[in-house]
């Protein structure tokens, strides 16, 4: 059984106010203007030149949606979001993350697990990133909200609730202690290490998460002018390793000693790096500055 501790992982950010979904299309990526309550989309909050401020999860609900973002960047996400708030928007944007607490549940979960948690999951099928609201003794408000967690993650479910306590279950399992070396193995990108301000969504393999047939957001002309160039500087792509470890930041070289890549993330026999587009090839062999063979096992796409 796998369950890991997401509350420090992942931020938990409210949209209150009628023209909450309307704000967040034009400030986002994604087309999130149709989404009714129960459904889910993911988006990236980018900078005027295409950078990347966050990637998000969006829940929709009856009267609001909940941004499910990076852990440690909220009261930036939260500042933003304000800042591009306009006299003619209804829109409230609340902090949830101290409030609240975050589990994921591996797709190798006991589904026993799961049912306890939610009785009637059986006949109840979640599509991915789609969530509903339960009445749950696990959480101190009586309530939880359970969403399907992205394929890509590794992950079954998201269990958010303020609160939340799972070992007030009698048949919860342990905490999973890394989710870290998990999301890496996954081939996942998180905040801060590979969503920041220093790649574009594209170079982050998110192009689901970008739609290139919606009006304006925030920095549309860049993205969109690489998407129809093709002009990808740079790609996130995980890497196997075959002796030796990598760390994040360590640079790896082509054959002829040229510096294509940067680590960003690293776990025990795999890595996550941004390397130049000419060298994101699979099975391409590369080699760190301090001598570990590396293999690009696979494009990072979502």
């Amino acid at each position: 059984m796998l369950l890991f501790d997401l509350t420090e992982i992942y931020s938990r950010i409210r949209l209150r106010g009628s023209t909450r979904l309307d704000f967040l299309h034009r400030m986002s990526t994604g087309d999130v203007r149709g989404l009714k309550p129960g459904e889910g989309k993911t988006t990236v909050l980018t900078t005027p030149i295409g950078r990347m401020v966050d990637y998000l999860m969006v829940l929709a609900f009856d009267d609001s949606i909940l941004l499910i973002g990076g852990g440690g960047n909220q009261n930036k996400v939260v500042h933003w979001l304000r800042k591009y708030i306009f006299f003619n928007d209804d829109v409230q944007v609340s902090d949830e993350t101290g409030d609240t607490r975050m589990f994921g549940v591996g797709v190798e979960g006991d589904q026993q697990f799961i049912k306890e948690i939610i009785p009637d999951i059986g006949r109840f099928a979640l599509p991915e990133y789609a969530h509903r609201t339960v009445e749950s003794p696990l959480s101190a408000d009586g309530r939880i909200v359970v969403a399907r967690a992205p394929q890509a993650l590794g992950l079954s479910f998201f269990l958010i609730g303020a609160g939340l306590d799972l070992a007030s279950l009698a048949d919860a399992p342990p905490i999973t202690p890394d989710f870290d070396a998990w999301r890496v193995l996954q081939g996942y990108p998180r905040f801060p290490n590979e969503i920041n301000e220093d790649y574009i969504p594209l170079e982050a393999g998110l192009w689901g998460a970008v739609s290139f047939d919606k009006g304006c957001y925030i920095g549309q002309e860049i993205i969109a002018r690489m998407e129809s160039r093709g002009q990808i500087a740079r790609k996130l792509v995980k890497l196997t390793v075959s002796a030796g470890s990598l760390s994040p930041g360590e640079e790896f070289l082509a054959e002829s000693g040229e510096v294509v890549g940067k680590v960003t993330s690293a776990a025990r026999g795999a890595a996550l790096a941004y390397v130049r587009s000419a060298f994101a090839q699979e099975n391409l062999r590369l080699q760190s500055r301090q001598g570990t063979v590396v293999h690009v096992a696979k494009i990072v796409r979502i």
